[in-house]
């Protein structure tokens, strides 16, 4: 659908902004080429004793207000003060046997299809704020004066650490998910990706109040957005604080790559001023944003002139001029380019020019096809998931001698096809 199009017929317009839309996933994803192998297996060969059966279990904080469930609490839209945060489980209908699943997870061509499922969902506790000259509130390396209190921390730390010993991987996957995703939908993607990595780390889901739904859906989720920063900076501080946590990777999606940008920024300067290094304050080892919906000036501005850029150890961003999603956030917008849509050819000189001047970013041209309208494509192509599961998992740099055979056309610029890694 072209620009063109969308701006002479008002119809086409309401359908493709419906097309942003980032329904989770129902079925579990094709297997990624990165574990098509005969070897592949390895993979799953290190999966902690616990987490060898068919369910998944992915922890959660939310900022979603609460509605009537019959099976524990049920997340809506709303956005509330409170932030709740608890144990999601995923299952699989049909329910294979763990020689099953891996077998599935590991072929091309599976025998069945696996649709996921809510099961139980289980809230743990919720964050409030500590009452002014409460000497027991603490905020172990907090970056703010704003502190949470000292028992709804150690809840949290709680949750977190049994399931940090379950595993040799001390890493915990953050996951902020985009425009119109369900508390579910977002469930599903961490769950999923975790899954095909191995099932090592923790996964952790932010969930905050998207999904309104209609004609109006994104400007109230783009609104969502900017009231859900600070609760995402509490959550990020949490997970950095608890004892036994020796990594984070961020992995935010869409309008939430919006979202996390704008917290690692306020999180960045109140670390700077009180003069302390945001990576080593948050343990950020990743920040991945997948098909960000980020106008490129904003991103320039936020993102690189303020040197974000140095609060994780690597920043990767993926891609496609063919996402279509990105050419409706263009047309209402009225930006120059979205950073998710932008092929190199399509960066202005200045950003030609930031971005060769930052070693610690990686560019991601995704030139991939058959994949969905949603722009979801790094999280269900088999080939650009592969490339996400080497960076979470091996920490790897781009390149065929680091074990990511990305083909460089630019300075901290690459691309990937369909094939990649091409085994």
């Amino acid at each position: 659908m072209s620009l063109k199009l969308l701006r002479s017929s008002a119809p086409a317009v309401v359908f493709a902004v419906l097309l942003v839309a980032g329904c989770g996933p129902q079925l579990l994803v094709t297997t990624p080429n990165l574990l098509n192998d005969d070897k592949s297996s390895r993979y799953f060969s290190t999966c902690p004793s616990c987490c060898q059966r068919p369910e998944m279990e992915v922890l959660y904080v939310t900022d979603r207000t609460l509605a009537d469930g019959t099976k524990g609490p049920v997340y809506s839209y709303g956005r509330s003060r409170r932030l709740a945060f608890g144990v999601a489980t995923v299952s699989l209908d049909p329910s294979p046997t763990w020689a099953e699943l891996v077998q599935a997870s590991t072929s091309r061509l599976r025998r069945r299809n696996y649709a996921l499922q809510s099961g139980a969902c289980r809230e743990m506790g919720d964050f409030k704020p500590a009452r002014a000259g409460d000497k027991d509130a603490d905020m172990s390396r907090a970056a703010e004066a704003v502190v949470l209190d000292r028992t709804d921390l150690d809840q949290f730390h709680h949750m977190l650490q049994d399931r940090l010993a379950g595993t040799d991987y001390k890493d915990v996957f953050v996951f902020v998910h985009g425009f119109n995703n369900s508390f579910e939908d977002a469930v599903f993607r961490a769950a999923e990706v975790w899954h095909f990595l191995g099932r090592v780390g923790v996964p952790l889901v932010y969930t905050w109040p998207a999904g309104y739904g209609g004609l109006r859906g994104y400007a109230y989720d783009r609104e969502s957005g900017e009231f859900t920063v600070s609760h995402l900076k509490r959550c990020l501080q949490a997970v950095a604080s608890c004892p036994g946590v020796e990594r984070v990777h961020l992995i935010a999606h869409s309008r939430g790559t919006d979202v996390t940008i704008t917290a690692l920024r306020e999180l960045h300067i109140a670390n700077r001023a009180r003069g302390r290094v945001t990576q080593r304050e948050l343990k950020l080892e990743n920040l991945v944003l997948a098909a960000p919906d980020l106008d490129e000036d904003v991103f320039l501005q936020r993102f690189v002139a303020e040197d974000v850029l140095s609060a994780p150890r690597r920043t990767t961003i993926y891609a496609s001029p063919r996402d279509k999603a990105m050419e409706v956030a263009d047309l209402i917008f009225a930006s120059r380019g979205r950073l998710g849509a932008l092929a190199p050819r399509d960066f202005s000189p200045r950003a030609r020019e930031a971005l060769a001047s930052l070693p610690n970013l990686h560019f991601v041209e995704c030139k991939v096809t058959h994949f969905s309208n949603t722009h979801d494509y790094v999280f269900t192509h088999p080939a650009a998931l592969s490339d996400l599961i080497l960076v979470l998992r091996t920490r790897a740099d781009p390149g065929a001698e680091n074990g990511r055979p990305l083909v460089q056309t630019a300075e901290v610029i690459w691309e990937l096809s369909n094939n990649y890694p091409g085994r």
